[in-house]
């Protein structure tokens, strides 16, 4: 087997540290310590913690990109709808230190925001797509302007709540967490379905009683 790299390793330990102690909380000499390396060690890798942030975006930014653009090529059928959705909640679960502390990493690391800005216009890019593919299948009707501006309040659900549910109930865990923010986003949904909310709700169940299984 391969040996690890101190560099992955570096970031890796990184992630961890600050999905679980907040990035805020938690310094480079930490780090080195966790990984048992010498602070100048991770120097040599990493010019200050603003630089493992920049390399841990990197990483996320390029696996969020590769997962939005995904019904943007080829629409999804009903049902994957939801289960893509809740991968898309799973995806920024991994790196979700940047989502509790977005502004203070903006402020520290400002060639982050337009990169930052440019995945939430995916995400709400995404969001249009899923929702025009099941408007023409049928399933749901716009007014004019409205597919639009769900597709903006879906893309600010995706963004801020974890946030909203950290500040809301504490620490719970991620599944309930996730599958609550899913759930949120169907509610949203509902109004626009064409047979009415009963038989979405009827669907929202069955997806549901599939996650529980």
């Amino acid at each position: 087997m391969a040996k690890v790299k101190t560099r992955d390793r570096i970031l890796k330990t990184s992630l961890a540290l600050f999905n679980q102690e907040g990035e805020a909380q938690v310094s480079t000499v930490e780090i080195a310590g966790v990984l048992d390396i010498s602070p100048g060690n991770l120097y040599y890798h990493f010019k200050g913690k603003e630089a493992i942030i920049v390399a841990l975006f990197a990483e996320f930014e390029e696996e969020l990109r590769q997962v939005l653009s995904a019904p943007i090529q080829r629409p999804l059928q009903i049902d994957d709808n939801w289960v893509f959705v809740y991968i898309v909640f799973e995806e920024i679960n991994d790196f979700r230190f940047f989502y509790y502390n977005l502004t203070g990493i903006l402020e520290r690391c400002p060639e982050l925001r337009p990169r930052f800005a440019r995945l939430l216009r995916l995400k709400e890019e995404t969001a249009n797509a899923i929702l025009s593919s099941l408007e023409q299948e049928g399933y749901l009707t716009f007014a004019a302007g409205e597919r639009d501006g769900l597709a903006a309040r879906i893309a600010a659900h995706l963004t801020f709540w974890l946030q909203f549910e950290a500040l809301r109930q504490g620490d719970r865990g991620a599944r309930d967490v996730i599958n609550d923010g899913v759930y949120a986003i169907m509610m949203q949904i509902a109004p626009y379905f064409t047979d009415g909310k009963t038989a979405f709700a009827e669907l929202l169940r069955d997806y549901f009683a599939s996650q529980s299984r």
